[in-house]
């Protein structure tokens, strides 16, 4: 899926907490959303899933405003996974995932569907647990079943709002590198500066709702603009077997001022 953000710009209580933004996440490849807390990260990616109409410029996917897509197309081809999904109803792994199915499903269901059930748990690495009750998951397992959820959608674009909150760095490496090697266009939320520069192709950096940088994370994460966007002073190494960036922060200076998104 082609995605374009060209111009896009929206005001929440009156103050514009993404304004402006123009960029072109790459095809098939993990893009990482980064910036402070109020950067406007969490906002941008409601836009981008159709869920915030934007009141300046526009989202494009494929050509076509996202936000004029028909909502179940819509659902078909875009998957967001946010930072905060729960459900109070007592429901197993299986029946988590297989709610991904709904844009497609007939009134009874289908093979078909049970199919991308299964293949979603596989590739989620997420299979022995489709008997477990969802309340039972560690906040590792739950944002395994969440992706599986998402993937179930089969969707050209995948969207997450910070995967890897509350994971341990075991699990953070993990789902990193699984939703690295899925090859779907994904622009994920990421605070953990390091596990960007580790795991993503491209990188948009926003700071109080503007776009203030994009590309590769080597081209990117530098040291002034660490100091600018994140009012840190920092140093960036290269890591010694991967050649990937790795920044080592040393003094903090005063953190800029953010809008909340």
């Amino acid at each position: 899926m082609e995605l374009t953000i060209a111009g896009v710009g929206t005001r929440l209580g009156g103050r514009w907490v993404v304004d402006g933004v123009d960029a072109t996440p790459p095809d098939g490849a993990l893009t990482g959303l980064l910036g402070p807390n109020g950067a406007g990260k969490t906002t941008l990616l409601r836009l981008v899933a159709g869920l915030l109409v934007p009141e300046s410029g526009a989202v494009l996917v494929d050509d076509s405003p996202v936000h004029e897509l028909p909502r179940r197309t819509r659902a078909r081809q875009i998957a967001l996974v946010e930072q905060e999904s729960s459900s109070t109803v007592p429901l197993t792994v299986r029946e988590v995932v297989a709610l991904g199915r709904i844009p497609f499903r007939s009134l009874w269901g289908s093979d078909e569907d049970e199919g991308a059930v299964d293949r979603a748990l596989e590739a989620a690495q997420a299979t022995a647990l489709a008997s477990r009750s969802w309340a039972t998951l560690s906040g590792g397992e739950r944002q395994r079943v969440h992706i599986a959820r998402a993937l179930a959608q089969q969707p050209s674009l995948l969207l997450l709002d910070e995967p890897t909150n509350h994971l341990d760095i075991s699990a953070q490496l993990s789902l990193l590198a699984f939703v690295r090697g899925l090859q779907i266009t994904t622009v994920a939320a990421l605070h953990d500066l390091n596990l960007a520069a580790a795991f993503c192709e491209h990188v948009l950096v926003l700071s109080a709702g503007r776009l203030v940088a994009a590309g590769h994370p080597a081209d990117v994460l530098r040291p002034d603009l660490l100091r600018e966007v994140y009012g840190v002073e920092a140093e960036v190494l290269t890591h010694p077997r991967t050649g990937r960036p790795v920044i080592a922060f040393h003094e903090t200076t005063t953190p800029p001022s953010q809008e909340s998104s």
